[in-house]
């Protein structure tokens, strides 16, 4: 039996552990809780936030509905599933912290889901779709598209369903379940489709295609499904499909078509566990469209020339996360045109996000450029992994391209097995073929770079290459640890800070090559510079 004393120290201890756990500070909110573009259905909605001002005590992410706890996630979205149709709900998130103590609520939203949609499944008469992997469907899917109503669904159900373009139309959901195969015959794609209004080539329209060049008159396109987009035959170890060689042969290389072409829509949604395999050129190419949101694609392109991930050309605000992506180049790629065509065009990339991504083999993880003559600019990249992709975080353009990328934060990365370079800013990527060169080079400038852990890249850990007519500057470094690389080469580089950049188990005995740099300073580094 114990003793008063015991039992008394044994209330003071619980009362000094409630005591502590009252006392600690709660974290800060999360922010900008909100529905990305086209993300709520009849069913089911997709809630993304900001992470808190200070975050560095947060572990987890508490979501509820309606006043009641719905959920936790470590990640920087939620998925809301079981939603009844034409119902309002009310939404806010609050931090948790490594004690489970909880921050206030963040902004609370409403979000309304709309009335079920009319579905139009593509093996019913009159569109009599066969998904037995040989007969051309084509005529029979554009039928139902054109069917549509306004708010209503097309679905490809469990099956492989053969066909050539078809073209989607404004308020409608493009619902693949099974497999939706193109035709390697190119007769069944018009050559009629171009990448950027001054592209130099014509190039063939895609299997899936969103198409106008009246920008903005197509609108609220969804194209989700737990379903495959097949370019159509590969035959593994090939550089291109059966398609993308035909395609060539007839036009040229840069004519092949990208699988999914968007052009001058305003509102996409992309994903929903959707699986993109085997393009003719870029998986997906997204240009002059607005309000984009991707989420839950999984793209696996690998070993295909030009194989692109994403590519989000010319376009303004876009949200890119829960996505994976194994690719044959780019993972994802922002473009803003390029060269004298692009800087008299000006229209930049602009206001976007992307978060709580995978990508694996490419040739980087996210990318900016080579196209930069618009300007890629307002770009936050967060809490992702690039897993054996060529290059992490790629930055690329030239002395003829033009614009460049600025106002950009990469932030709480994790970087691995890279094949080169871990960190690179190039300005001397090739001149571009069929361009009449910009009077100004591509230049970086405004980038901020922190708490990114780099584990072995085969190159260097960073690679910062400017021009001498055009260098690179305010390129600041915070909290960046790198492991098993050559170190840093830098070159044109002016106006910049790094602080508590650590290189460990360095490749190379020398690990800071810096030439033509001026106004640089390196604050804790290891191992210190200069």
């Amino acid at each position: 039996m114990f003793s008063r004393k015991v039992v008394r120290l044994a209330l003071f201890s619980a009362s000094l552990t409630l005591l502590a756990s009252m006392a600690q500070a709660a974290p800060s909110a999360p922010g900008n809780v909100m529905v990305p573009p086209v993300a709520t259905s009849s069913t089911g909605s997709t809630i993304i936030w900001s992470k808190p001002s200070s975050y560095s005590t947060v572990a987890s992410y508490n979501v509820y509905k309606n006043g009641s706890l719905l959920g936790n996630t470590t990640k920087l979205f939620y998925s809301v599933s079981g939603l009844s149709a034409n119902t309002s709900y009310s939404f806010y998130v609050r931090a948790k912290d490594t004690s489970s103590v909880e921050s206030s609520n963040s902004n609370t939203i409403n979000v309304s889901t709309p009335a079920a949609p009319t579905v139009i499944n593509v093996t019913a008469s009159p569109y009599s779709a066969k998904g037995d992997g040989s007969t051309l469907n084509t005529s029979a899917i554009q039928a139902a598209i054109n069917a549509c109503p306004s708010g209503g669904t097309v679905l490809i159900p469990s099956g492989t369903f053969k066909s050539g373009a078809i073209m989607l139309k404004s308020n409608m959901t493009l619902q693949v379940d099974g497999t939706l195969k193109g035709s390697d015959a190119i007769a069944d794609y018009p050559y009629t489709s171009m990448r950027l209004t001054y592209y130099p080539n014509v190039n063939y329209m895609g299997l899936v295609n969103a198409y106008t060049t009246s920008y903005g008159s197509l609108s609220n396109i969804r194209i989700v499904g737990a379903g495959t987009i097949d370019g159509g035959t590969y035959s593994s170890g090939a550089t291109l499909t059966t398609l993308g060689t035909a395609q060539t042969s007839a036009k040229g290389d840069t004519a092949r078509g990208d699988l999914i072409t968007v052009k001058g829509v305003n509102g996409l949604y992309l994903g929903g566990g959707l699986n993109v395999v085997h393009p003719s050129e870029h998986s997906i190419f997204v240009s002059y469209s607005s309000n984009i949101t991707v989420n839950g694609l999984n793209v696996s392109t690998y070993g295909i020339h030009n194989a692109d991930g994403i590519d989000l050309a010319t376009s303004d605000t876009g949200y890119v996360f829960n996505s994976t992506f194994d690719t044959g180049d780019d993972c994802i790629n922002f473009n803003a045109g390029t060269s004298a065509p692009g800087v008299t065009e000006n229209r930049p990339i602009n206001n976007f996000r992307v978060f709580n991504v995978t990508t694996k083999r490419g040739h980087g993880g996210v990318v900016f450029g080579s196209f930069t003559a618009g300007w890629i600019k307002n770009v936050l990249v967060e809490d992702s992994t690039f897993d054996g992709t060529d290059i992490g975080l790629r930055f690329k353009t030239g002395s003829d391209r033009g614009g460049g990328s600025t106002q950009v934060t990469a932030r709480d990365l994790t970087i691995k097995n890279i094949t080169t370079d871990a960190l690179s800013f190039d300005s001397s990527y090739p001149a571009g073929t069929g361009y009449t060169a910009a009077s100004s080079p591509g230049v970086f400038n405004n980038i901020t770079l922190t708490n990114i852990t780099v584990a072995t890249a085969k190159g260097f850990g960073i690679w910062i290459h400017g021009l001498s007519n055009a260098k690179d500057s305010a390129i600041n470094m915070t909290n960046i640890s790198l492991s098993s690389t050559k170190g840093a080469s830098i070159d044109q580089f002016t106006n910049s800070t790094f602080n508590k950049v650590t290189f460990t188990s360095n490749t190379q005995s020398t690990v800071w090559t810096v030439t033509n740099t001026s106004v640089f300073s390196c604050v804790s580094c290891t191992p210190s510079y200069p």
